[in-house]
């Protein structure tokens, strides 16, 4: 089974919609997704996901199904620090040399008290969503219960993408956050590698943004 993990375009926050150039990135986001029969499109109810997914699915001649729990999480502490653009913190943590566990990462960090419950309600329901593809949460593993060659996409935000990849690979949060990015309209691609009855998600792309910066290069050089 594959996973496509995709973020919206760049959006008109103000609107909850994208801009002109978000509008051109989508359709450069369908356009390199093309090569893969998708069967199943996922998207948050926020309409700058929406819009993107729209894009997807009329090249896919797919229907997009609507989430609930895919909208962007609310990491909002303190009133302007969102938790995955928070750098201060990481260098805070970097500098302790006592790097956050995945069991306690929620002590380490000012907005662990707001991020935890959230992440665990994520997690909670992209493994029911996984189980219903015959794929079940068993501890750090994926029990195989009916295996498949499906290929689904998830079109969300940033940060429930970073969030997601946390509980995916076992990492702690903090860790996630200090370490990786989750550009607009990127690609990232996981394939559940299967063993002996039981699977391991693995990493085949992370933010893969080339289609639209082809696409700037093009603008750029006319």
């Amino acid at each position: 089974m594959r996973v496509f993990l995709i973020r919206h375009a760049e959006p008109d926050y103000a609107k909850d919609t994208l801009t002109e150039w978000g509008h051109r990135q989508a359709q450069a986001l369908a356009d390199a997704l093309a090569s893969v029969r998708l069967d199943w499109l996922f998207a948050s109810p926020m309409g700058r996901a929406q819009r993107t997914a729209n894009y997807i699915a009329h090249r896919q001649n797919i229907p997009v199904k609507t989430l609930d729990w895919l909208r962007e999480l609310n990491s909002n502490w303190e009133g302007s620090k969102w938790a995955w653009n928070g750098i201060d913190v990481a260098i805070v943590l970097l500098k302790s040399g006592r790097l956050p566990q995945p069991q306690n990462w929620h002590e380490c960090v000012p907005y662990g008290s707001l991020v935890s419950p959230q992440a665990q309600k994520l997690a909670r329901h992209f493994d029911e969503t996984l189980a219903a593809f015959g794929y079940l949460r068993d501890g750090l593993l994926y029990r195989v219960m009916q295996p498949n060659d499906l290929a689904i996409a998830f079109v969300t935000h940033a940060g429930t993408i970073l969030t997601l990849l946390s509980h995916l690979f076992n990492w702690a949060l903090p860790s996630v956050y200090s370490h990786l990015n989750c550009d607009v309209a990127s690609i990232t691609e996981l394939n559940w590698q299967e063993h002996d009855g039981y699977a391991i998600p693995q990493l085949l792309r992370f933010n893969d943004t080339v289609h639209w910066q082809q696409l700037t290069k093009r603008v750029v050089g006319r």
